[in-house]
């Protein structure tokens, strides 16, 4: 049986890859971005590969917003099966002035804009995609991105942190009531993942984890397609930590 999935933050780096992980495994693709040029562009590329793929623009800030486009998406592809909030991000998400300072000096908008993009956004797909699912009878996957820093913590990005602890929580909370309609619920919680475009300084991608190399956008999707898959069907309420082994460490690493 054909699986549809929907994933938020398709257009970008991590998101791309994820869409691109699921749609080689059969999967056609709603790619749901804020930013229609990324949804178009994500959306070509996949169907110029030969994948079932259609492009929706999707604000994860506004339920309105998240309920429309993921309705739509069901309404044309033929429902949804799989659900992955991958938008998200640290202060830089609220715009070029933003810092990563110490919770006492942060400032309003920037606590507002992380907290609605990742934990606001990961509770409204959910329960966008949870109503559909439910409807549907015929189970489903959610997984909700969140990040070792919801584990740890971590200067200079409280709001972040809690932001990700929320979803954490949300996981956990939700795999127990969707548990009954066959629907299960999980967290990918990645570590450091350099983007193309980022300098986090030399050795830096490597000196935060045990395995020594830099972890890919492929890497982490590799986990989301096990987690969207019926190998993983009696798993649930799980967080899983793809970050080298960067959580197991003490003082000293942040």
């Amino acid at each position: 049986m054909r699986r549809i999935a929907f994933v938020t933050g398709a257009g970008g780096f991590i998101g791309s890859a994820v869409a691109y992980e699921l749609a080689r495994n059969g999967v056609t693709v709603a790619v749901a971005d804020i930013d229609e040029g990324s949804v178009s562009r994500v959306t070509r590329g996949l169907r110029a590969k030969g994948y079932e793929a259609r492009g929706y623009i999707c604000d994860v800030t506004e339920s309105k917003s998240v309920d429309e486009a993921m309705n739509l998406a069901a309404k044309e592809l033929g429902g949804i099966d799989i659900m992955v909030h991958v938008a998200g991000g640290s202060a830089r998400i609220a715009g070029e002035g933003a810092k990563y300072v110490t919770l006492v000096e942060q400032e309003d908008y920037v606590i507002d804009r992380v907290l609605k993009v990742n934990l606001y956004g990961a509770i409204y797909a959910s329960r966008a995609a949870a109503r559909i699912m439910i409807a549907q009878g015929r189970g489903g996957r959610i997984i909700n991105f969140s990040s070792v820093v919801g584990f740890n913590g971590l200067k200079y990005c409280t709001e972040y942190a809690a932001s990700k602890g929320g979803v954490m929580s949300l996981t956990r909370s939700l795999a127990k009531e969707l548990g009954e309609y066959g629907i299960t619920v999980n967290s990918v919680a990645p570590g450091v993942v350099i983007r193309p475009e980022e300098d986090m300084g030399e050795g830096y991608e490597v000196d935060t984890n045990f395995l020594g190399r830099q972890c890919k956008a492929e890497d982490v999707a590799d986990l989301v397609g096990f987690l969207a898959s019926d190998k993983a069907g009696f798993i649930t309420g799980q967080i899983y930590a793809i970050d080298g082994g960067r959580s197991l460490a003490m003082k000293g690493t942040d």
